[in-house]
């Protein structure tokens, strides 16, 4: 509640009477500011804003930490504070002040406590002496430290005081800012304030214990208003938890339970295409003109198998998400280094296999092995996610580009290999290029241009994540209608390559 009731605290300085040092304090040939215990204005003589170039009310428009000099700010504030907290009584400091020009006016300040600090007159006094601009300048320095009798009579009068900057030393436990019923929350924030203010001005001691008895209530109904919104929070936050837990249960239970058909659809339907093919051998099994039945049906099973690959591979990245999502994903890198161009080249026979039309083709660096250490199922998994969606996003006559390139890796300094497929698709925007990687994200932009549509945006999350546990980084570049060039890297394994060439 600091901030709201820092506010009223130029109260006690608005006084219906002259004080009879009133002349004194605004001739005085010294600087003379009055601060709150936040740091705000309360009174200020002539001649410390002739020091600085500013009528009292543009002063007052600034907060009190702005016009201190940038580099002796913190030293400034911090005897400041230890002032206000009852550390000390009084301190000098030579500091410099901002002028209204920019320029900076090197003065020492003597900064003293006035008043109780519990009490409704207590003010923070310093006193302003200007020291000549030929002295070199210095860090701020404090100059003494010591007891000083706190005066006993109020301080002089001050004009209405403007709207005044947040405060310099705030409470930490303010109260929360909470937004679901925010006009309640005003209504509860602007009555504590009123009963601050009458509470601060009120002469009568039975006024006094009224007015606290409601400043007590009010602030207890803040304090409910705050826990019910805090309850309420975190039943939000414990619903979405039991919420995205009982969706990774659904995926799991999902896809375990729809391995078991898949795997038993595919068994018969490879047997079946064993014993259509066997026929197609024996032409004396035939019956006349049966022949083109069976290639028919014999056909019509291979399509059926690349669906049921296309279903276990939706299968698995829902497996994979959520292991992923309950950090259960499993990676086992060989001991041993592999070589990277089987790998490379399995995964481009199996595109072929469902995709025979389509033209791949693969760039090497040259005919020397490119040993990894990796889990070798697991990459073939990226790089089979990589090729799928580059033939799927471009035109069936456009060729894909499998380039492999062995550099030096930035970072560690060591080498690494870097795997680029290239497409030429319609291109992805900038905005969503930082997307694609998120799970379940499909842009909606962009349309499949050949082979299956099936998808639900699981493979470069997946993908994503397989690279980076074995060490790896991924990421794209594409320019609009001219297509993309998916890329991930990986560290080679430099002490087995050196001792490979050495047993050769």
């Amino acid at each position: 509640m600091g901030k709201q009731s820092e506010k009223k605290q130029v109260v006690p300085w608005k006084q219906e009477h002259e004080m009879p040092y009133q002349m004194l304090f605004e001739q005085s040939a010294l600087g003379i500011i009055a601060l709150s215990a936040g740091g705000r204005w309360l009174q200020t003589n002539g001649t410390f804003c002739q020091m600085l170039g500013y009528s009292r009310r543009e002063l007052w428009q600034q907060a009190f930490p702005r016009i201190i000099y940038a580099e002796d700010r913190a030293a400034c504030l911090d005897l400041f504070h230890r002032i206000v907290t009852g550390d000390i009584a009084t301190a000098s400091i030579v500091m410099r002040y901002l002028k209204r020009d920019g320029t900076p006016l090197r003065v020492k300040t003597t900064f003293s406590a006035s008043g109780q600090r519990a009490s409704r007159h207590y003010a923070v006094l310093g006193f302003v002496e200007a020291i000549e601009d030929s002295q070199p300048a210095e860090k701020p320095s404090t100059m003494a430290i010591y007891a000083l009798p706190t005066p006993a009579k109020d301080e002089p009068n001050q004009e209405e005081l403007p709207e005044q900057e947040p405060l310099l030393f705030e409470s930490s436990s303010q109260p929360s800012q909470l937004k679901p019923t925010e006009n309640s929350q005003q209504q509860l924030m602007e009555e504590l304030e009123r009963l601050e203010l009458l509470l601060s001005t009120s002469a009568s001691q039975s006024e006094i214990r009224t007015l606290g008895h409601e400043l007590a209530v009010l602030t207890r109904n803040v304090l409910d208003y705050a826990l019910a919104e805090r309850d309420d929070a975190l039943a939000q936050v414990t619903t979405l938890r039991e919420a995205r837990t009982r969706m990774e249960d659904f995926l799991s239970v999902a896809s375990h339970e729809l391995r078991t058909p898949l795997t038993t659809i595919k068994a018969n339907t490879q047997l079946a295409m064993r014993r259509l093919k066997s026929v197609l051998q024996r032409p004396e099994l035939q019956l006349e003109g049966t022949d083109s039945k069976v290639r028919a049906s014999l056909e019509m099973l291979e399509r059926v198998e690349r669906q049921i690959g296309v279903l276990n591979r939706l299968v698995g990245d829902m497996l994979d998400v959520s292991r992923i999502q309950g950090n259960r994903l499993q990676v086992h890198i060989h001991q041993g280094p592999c070589d990277l161009r089987p790998i490379i080249e399995a995964a481009v026979r199996e595109q072929h296999k469902a995709m025979p039309e389509r033209t791949i083709n693969i760039r090497f660096p040259g005919d020397e092995p490119i040993l990894i250490m990796v889990d070798p199922d697991r990459l073939q998994q990226v790089l089979d996610n990589y090729l799928l969606n580059a033939l799927k996003y471009s035109e069936a006559q456009q060729p894909v580009l499998v380039n492999v390139q062995v550099e030096q890796a930035a970072a560690t300094g060591g080498s690494q290999v870097r795997v680029t497929v290239h497409d030429k698709g319609p291109g992805i925007a900038p905005e969503e290029q930082a997307r694609i990687w998120e799970c379940f994200y499909q842009s909606p932009t962009i349309k499949v241009c050949s082979g299956s549509g099936v998808g639900m945006g699981l493979g470069l999350h997946i993908s994503q994540t397989l690279i980076e546990r074995q060490g790896g980084q991924v990421g794209v570049v594409s320019v609009m209608n001219e297509g993309s060039a998916f890329w991930f890297t990986l560290p080679l394994a430099q002490m087995e390559v050196e001792q490979a060439a050495t047993e050769n």
